[in-house]
């Protein structure tokens, strides 16, 4: 028998541990909770709920830990959750099937996220949270560190993996509020992902901090059908472009900040 191992990655989620880890069932057979020294009782709840926990030092951002997290699971394959991340039955029935059919190495399946009130499904793009371990460890690389790069070499490497329909995905309780959006994406990950360009050597542009907004917009809005969502999808791409014009104008503050000294 081909086992599993779920993985969740935590700081300060006493309101989500539980409901995340029940939410995959009984038919996972390992549950490994990596916490970051949570201040609230994300840890009692987790080891009740029947999790091995294991601790990763505080870093801000989850992508660090996540190498160290699936290197702590004891089977074949993993799953990665998030906190805030539910699965359905009807897509943990799916993965069970394609583990005992044992003819693949990854399984990339859709997101349905909360977005201010409601939910909307991501069909532009997959996660790839379903894999083989020893595959994820075969191609794993410090590029994952980044913010938002966990499982895309995995993407990009394995070709013999399974592309779910939009019939099967995680519920993500992303964005309740609009709040929430503002102070955690363009906020928090918007400087992260600066101070990670400008560690890579990325420049400051006036052009890129006009445009990528722009493109940004197009893009989401028209391309991939975000008008389709009515008032809610044109406020998540107007939040999301203010998100890539946030990026390059925590940049400049860098570039601006070291030029001046003022550090």
């Amino acid at each position: 028998m081909h086992k599993i191992s779920l993985v969740i990655n935590t700081l300060n989620e006493e309101s989500n541990i539980s409901d995340c880890i029940k939410s995959a069932g009984d038919t996972i057979d390992e549950v490994i909770v990596c916490d970051m020294y949570s201040d609230d009782s994300t840890v009692e709840i987790a080891k009740s709920c029947g999790a091995e926990v294991v601790f990763h030092d505080r870093v801000g951002f989850v992508e660090p830990a996540r190498h160290f997290a699936i290197s702590k699971a004891k089977y074949e394959w993993v799953l990665v959750l998030d906190a805030d991340e539910r699965m359905t039955d009807v897509l943990m029935g799916k993965l069970q099937e394609i583990v005992k059919k044992d003819k693949s190495d990854l399984v990339t399946f859709y997101w349905l996220n909360e977005y201010f009130g409601d939910y909307l499904i991501e069909s532009s793009f997959r996660v790839p949270r379903f894999f083989r371990k020893k595959i994820y460890m075969k191609y794993y690389t410090d590029s994952e560190i980044e913010i938002h790069k966990n499982f895309r070499i995995l993407e990009e490497k394995v070709s013999n993996k399974i592309e779910l329909s939009t019939d099967y995905y995680l519920i993500h309780h992303a964005y309740p509020t609009i709040e929430k959006y503002v102070v955690k994406t363009i906020g928090m990950y918007a400087r992260i992902e600066a101070e990670e360009m400008h560690k890579n050597g990325v420049k400051f542009s006036v052009s890129k901090l006009i445009l990528d907004p722009v493109k940004t917009f197009f893009r989401n809005y028209f391309i991939k059908g975000g008008y389709k969502n009515k008032v809610r999808g044109f406020i998540k791409t107007v939040l999301f472009s203010g998100y890539r014009f946030s990026v390059w104008s925590n940049l400049w503050l860098i570039e601006e900040t070291k030029m001046t000294g003022n550090e």
